[in-house]
């Protein structure tokens, strides 16, 4: 039965919102549009790609392959979502000396967030499975069952972040659970034979047309609602962080004033959250690259599995820039520099922030798993314009330091803008390249596009008019 508090904050979160989409009607609108075309076009996509691997899927290197792909992004995003959300003390001094259940009142703050990416993501990704599957020899059952995997695999990376706070802070009760879990993951899934996949080992025989669709459906649907229970365990007992020392301040410059990209810069990486996303990427992602070099995947299959990886924790930086240039708007307006100046680094921060994760992954994975410069140009469009895309959501739900759920908030507007985006470049890229361009230039001109849109909407955060 819903309460008071349920209540409250999903009207909090939903007045937020709906006055955001007012401010900007008419890209909220075109947004909501392209969401809506997105599974028209997936469709189409995920038929031509059924069609392509129905001919290799007898091999279990392939199966694992399609299934873990999802499912590690999936790994990645909870990681990323669990390791920014603010723990007890964003509730209020009010509500967190009340009597309220803490679990209550982390399930509040993501009622909201949580509708809007489930609207934005969900269609999209049960129609590119769907029509996926429905080339394979599983059929559409065995698609709407990797569709479910990959949303376990969410509250899955969220557990196994919630697992590397509890040892920083020293819930060794909490962690050693969380490990325990992991080892029974594992336990599972070599003796079904894959250890990366674990219970999820069915839904790529199911794939192949060797188990039953309904069976690894089934499975599927109660390892995600019991991930998802274990989550919110974890997240509403997280202990909070350690008081620390004062710190004697450090000038980053000897003299003189402090540049204007580098101030942007100590915002945004002053921030915990997004320090901890950074190192789950990179955590993630070198579980990438051991995935792929140790398994029978050909390259740059490892090198791209493991970087696109890293990208999903890394554009956390990204989506904060939005947030410390709002919380200090009245001072970035009155500071004595070009406002479009002060938005240029920011953009320059959010990119250079979520590629430096990435590089480090991809320098790892190129040597232990092989590449290809295709690949590398491939990885780099897919940082520019996945890091801008993430400036974009970021200046249109600012990301907040406190809060409950507006994270999540935040991460709902990225998934909706990436699903719009991924439609528009669908659209607009085959027939630049029909015209007789070069896909470098191509990809050049789609990625301008991206960052242009992406200083254009920290502009209109900052209040800056359009030149």
């Amino acid at each position: 039965m819903p309460s008071p508090l349920f209540d409250a904050v999903a009207r909090c979160h939903a007045r937020r919102l709906r006055g955001l989409a007012a401010a900007a009607p008419l890209p909220a609108a075109a947004v909501a549009i392209l969401v809506l075309a997105a599974p028209i076009a997936l469709i189409r996509i995920g038929r031509v790609v059924g069609g392509e691997l129905a001919g290799a899927m007898g091999a279990e290197g392939v199966q694992e392959a399609v299934v873990l792909g999802p499912v590690l992004a999936g790994a990645m995003a909870g990681a990323a979502l669990a390791l920014s959300l603010p723990g007890a003390a964003a509730l209020g001094q009010q509500i967190g000396a009340g009597p309220c259940d803490r679990r209550a009142a982390f399930m509040a703050g993501l009622v909201v967030p949580v509708a809007v990416g489930t609207l934005a993501v969900l269609p999209s990704l049960f129609a590119a499975c769907l029509a996926l599957a429905s080339a394979l020899p599983g059929g559409p059952v065995a698609g709407a069952a990797l569709a479910v995997a990959a949303i376990a695999a969410l509250p899955a990376g969220a557990v196994v972040a919630e697992g590397w706070l509890a040892v920083i802070r020293g819930m060794r009760r909490c962690a050693l659970t969380i490990f325990g879990g992991a080892v029974a993951w594992a336990a599972i899934g070599a003796a079904a034979g894959s250890v990366y996949l674990g219970p999820l080992v069915p839904v790529a025989a199911a794939l192949g047309g060797s188990a039953s669709p309904w069976l690894a459906l089934v499975l599927a649907l109660v390892l995600a609602l019991t991930l998802g229970f274990l989550w919110v365990a974890a997240a509403a007992a997280r202990a909070e962080p350690r008081a620390r020392a004062a710190r004697p301040p450090r000038r980053l410059v000897p003299r003189g004033h402090l540049p204007i990209p580098a101030a942007v810069a100590a915002l945004v990486t002053r921030r915990s959250d997004v320090r901890r996303a950074g190192v789950g990427a990179v955590g993630f992602g070198i579980a990438g690259t051991a995935i792929g070099s140790l398994g029978s995947s050909p390259a740059p299959g490892g090198f791209l599995l493991a970087t696109t990886t890293a990208l999903l924790g890394a554009m956390v930086c990204s989506l904060a820039v939005g947030g410390a240039l709002a919380d200090g708007g009245w001072l970035w307006r009155a500071a004595p520099a070009d406002r479009w100046l002060i938005v240029a680094s920011g953009v320059g921060v959010g990119v250079a922030g979520s590629a430096l994760p990435v590089v480090f992954v991809g320098m790892g994975a190129a040597a232990f798993a092989g590449t290809d410069w295709p690949a590398v140009g491939v990885v780099a469009a897919l940082v520019i314009a996945g890091s801008a895309a993430a400036l974009v959501a970021g200046a249109a739900v600012p990301w907040r330091g406190k809060g409950v759920g507006d994270q999540m908030a935040t991460f709902a507007a990225l998934a909706a803008i990436a699903v719009a985006g991924s439609l528009l470049v669908g659209l607009i890229a085959p027939r630049l390249v029909s015209l007789g361009l070069p896909d470098a230039v191509v990809a050049g001109v789609i990625c301008t596009a991206f960052v242009g849109a992406a200083g254009f909407a920290l502009g209109r955060r900052m209040g800056i008019p359009a030149r």
